[in-house]
């Protein structure tokens, strides 16, 4: 599983904001998946959602399917036991999710995903959603590619994150600690990757920062792709 920290500029309102078209994506070709949990080519997801208002659950489909076009996936919103199953119980786990099939092994009784909406900014809830939601497709996190360039003062990292409540552990595996090569599917590293955690220059030893980034980028959009190439075409009679 997977935990995702807020971004370090979050700051609070509520879930009940009206949206707001996303600003365009930037063009990259890159990225990095688990291979051994990706969903079967062609295959139906049902997603289901658990203590969240009708409004919230529209919202959610619609942050969910902005993915759609890129997989050769269907997306099916189902009322209860879905593949997939989000949660927005207000239990302060934060945004959390398993990586692709992996949800097979939760038990139906329990979600596979977290969503926080409590005292978030608009901003921050799309990314946590486009964010998770990538993980839940198989990706992992960007700034874990075993090809960043990111030059970590993990005494900073330690101190800074943790005042968000994360213990060495966990800030290990989710920020520091690369992913083994051998488990991945990788392109090039993606600053712009809405899978990448925000890097302020106090975290670095050399200023190297990372924007808050809300978007799927166009290098997340081609990376999904790949993983999930559409069906060719059938052969003219």
């Amino acid at each position: 599983m997977i935990n995702t920290l807020l971004p370090l500029s979050c700051a609070s309102p509520e879930f009940n904001h009206s949206p707001i078209d996303p600003p365009a994506s930037v063009r990259h070709k890159r990225g990095v998946a688990l291979s051994n949990y990706l969903w079967r080519q062609g295959s139906t997801i049902n997603i289901s959602f658990s203590d969240i208002t009708d409004k919230g659950k529209d919202y959610l489909k619609k942050e969910v399917n902005l993915w759609q076009p890129h997989v050769n996936l269907k997306f099916n919103f189902v009322e209860t036991g879905g593949d997939i199953r989000i949660s927005g119980k207000k239990d302060n786990s934060g945004n959390w999710s398993r990586i692709g099939t992996e949800a097979k092994g939760v038990p139906i009784s329990d979600p596979t995903m977290h969503i926080h909406t409590v005292d978030i900014t608009l901003g921050a809830l799309n990314h946590a959603i486009r964010h998770e939601f990538g993980h839940a497709l198989g990706l992992m996190h960007e700034h874990q590619h075993p090809n960043h360039p990111i030059k970590w003062n993990k005494e900073a990292v330690y101190e800074v994150i943790g005042k968000l409540g994360e213990d060495k552990p966990s800030i290990d595996a989710n920020i520091l600690d690369p992913i083994d090569s051998k488990y991945i599917i990788t392109s090039d590293y993606d600053s712009k990757s809405v899978m990448h955690y925000e890097v302020t220059p106090q975290l670095t030893t050399d200023g190297y920062e990372v924007g808050f980034n809300e978007d799927i980028s166009e290098g997340d959009k081609q990376m999904i792709a790949t993983l999930y190439p559409p069906d060719p075409a059938p052969a003219l009679r």
